[in-house]
């Protein structure tokens, strides 16, 4: 496909890897597109065993290429080559790093198509730890026609790949996740074996045997492997993609002895998350009950938050769990104002996000304990939540659902920024679970979400970027007066009055609020969606029109 260049960056001096991609791999314009839109992607996958994509572009002078991270050490097909099958308790750990990275990119729609020993490789960071990375994300979409099915005369790398492609690749089907599992199953076989399970010098061969015969077990290759490794390798192997492990990550639990039993999941010495991270104290409680952790990156050294949660906490599992994805997912838009999700995986009955660590308090603790914040201030924070929103508009993704609760704030004076720690709910009922059941009773309302809720999704229509508009209104509302817009004593009266769009104007509690920006913030309630801003970048182009010192 290429030529990979040792390079440097000449501003920022760092050393970095220049994939240079043959321009005949890209000549017709489609797949040019295609490229660039899939270089896109790779470049906001954040992970740990990902390598990152650091720019992509198509040169005039020399074609289409990819500016990546420099990666100083091996391959695993290197590994391999050189030491033969590697210790059980290796390959469980690598299978543990692959895994949590490939689920997470499968939670963003990607497929890498071209998994293989070549493609991981290991970088050591300068505190001794040895990380496995997964390279080439989107460069198995550029292979997927060449692939597909078996030319007259393959080259080598073809063959290669051929060795480690799933039968729906082979076939030339549509390909899924699944897929990357059953070559995830190709690699561990060989890490467990020294050896693919098929090995033929013929590609037709190669090709009918992968299709038709079952592999023989690791153990025939490998007496002293445990048996019950056999059967966990080969069910990623299935022919029928419906057959294999539902996740990478479940594959990867399966290889280390760890079923999925009712009993509540503890942070064992072997877990996943123990394993790439020092956990600290428990520093708060989460959404959905979940724990947040500070904690610690073993390899980098960097402080980062381990939001943790738990089956045993759940009523719905998978829709608790779906609920995470979908924040990892909506996390991934790099924005100063977003938080960003550094790490995702799955132990024994938990699942948990591993996110920047935000060092300050929530804006609901603000404005509890401070009140109404001076124009200057409030300004610059709704800005941000109209920049942070737009970015999200701008990959189709919704900051719907967003509250007080979940906006932190850090650094201080002019520096100070708002950032979202969560995003992403689409669907009124997560907002409901965001309630207790005295709030839903009538009882009790101070601590409901509803507050935020546009009144088109409280009448049973979608969200779009104008519920989005609506919820930083009322934010807005909330900053520069010191009081919600709808004032409620029970959640039904609650909904009644956002729905009727029963709200004073703001500069009855803030007589100086100054007349552009009260105006502004009338619009963005208004129970219309049509009668609001069209999306949050013209909410922002009009903010930013707003006085600096607009107190009138």
């Amino acid at each position: 496909m290429g030529e990979v260049f040792r390079a440097r960056r000449t501003r920022l001096g760092d050393d970095v890897a220049l994939k240079v991609i043959h321009s005949a791999a890209l000549e017709d314009e489609g797949r040019r597109d295609r490229f660039m839109t899939e270089g896109r992607l790779c470049a906001a996958l954040r992970h740990p065993n990902i390598v990152s994509v650091l720019d992509v572009g198509v040169d005039p002078g020399f074609g289409p290429f990819l500016v990546i991270e420099f990666l100083n050490g091996r391959s695993l097909a290197q590994d391999i080559a050189e030491t033969g099958p590697l210790p059980t308790e290796q390959v469980r750990r690598i299978a543990v790093d692959l895994a949590a990275a490939i689920d997470l990119a499968h939670s963003l729609g990607l497929v890498h198509r071209d998994l293989k020993p070549a493609n991981i490789v290991t970088h050591r960071y300068e505190t001794g730890k040895v990380v496995p990375k997964i390279v080439d994300f989107g460069i198995g979409l550029m292979r997927g026609a060449e692939n597909a099915t078996m030319q007259s005369a393959p080259t080598a790398p073809l063959m290669a790949s051929l060795a480690y492609a799933s039968p729906e690749q082979l076939n030339g089907e549509v390909v899924d996740g699944r897929s990357d599992i059953y070559s995830v199953g190709m690699v561990v076989y060989e890490m467990l074996t020294g050896r693919p399970p098929f090995v033929e010098q013929d590609a037709r061969t190669l090709l009918a045997k992968r299709l038709t015969a079952v592999p023989a077990r690791p153990s025939e290759w490998r007496p002293e492997l445990d048996p019950a490794l056999d059967s966990v390798v080969l069910k990623a192997l299935a022919k029928e993609p419906g057959l294999r492990w539902p996740t990478a990550t479940a594959f990867a639990h399966a290889l280390d002895g760890r079923d999925h039993g009712p009993d509540r999941a503890t942070l064992s010495t072997g877990s996943g998350v123990r394993e790439r991270y020092d956990l600290g104290e428990l520093i708060a409680k989460g959404r959905l009950g979940s724990e947040i952790y500070e904690g610690t990156h073993r390899a980098m050294g960097t402080r980062v938050a381990i939001r943790i949660l738990r089956r045993g906490a759940q009523a719905t599992w998978d829709a608790a769990r779906s609920r995470f994805l979908r924040e990892a997912r909506t996390m991934q838009v790099a924005h100063a104002s977003i938080l960003q999700v550094r790490d995702y995986g799955e132990e024994r009955d938990l699942v948990y996000v591993v996110t920047d660590f935000i060092v300050g308090p929530s804006l609901r603790h603000v404005l509890d304990t401070e009140g109404v914040l001076p124009w200057e201030r409030g300004r610059r924070l709704v800005l941000d939540l109209a920049s942070a929103s737009h970015a999200l508009h701008r990959t189709g993704t919704l900051a719907y659902g967003v509250t007080p609760k979940i906006i932190r704030l850090t650094g201080e004076g002019r520096d100070e920024r708002l950032i979202i720690s969560s995003a992403g709910i689409v669907e009124l009922q997560h907002v409901l679970a965001g309630s207790s059941e005295e709030a839903l009773r009538g009882l009790q309302i101070s601590n409901t979400d509803l507050f935020y809720v546009g009144p088109e999704v409280l009448l049973g229509e979608l969200p779009d970027g104008r519920t989005d508009v609506f919820t930083i209104g009322v934010l807005a509302y909330e900053l520069l007066t010191g009081k919600r817009p709808f004032a409620a004593a029970t959640v039904p009266q609650l909904i009644a009055r956002i729905v009727a769009g029963d709200f004073e104007d703001p500069r009855v509690f803030a007589p100086g609020l100054a007349a552009d920006a009260a105006r502004i913030i009338v619009r963005c309630l208004d129970r219309r969606p049509d009668q609001r801003y069209a999306n949050a970048a013209e909410l922002e182009s009009a903010w930013l029109a707003t006085s600096r010192s607009a107190i009138e």
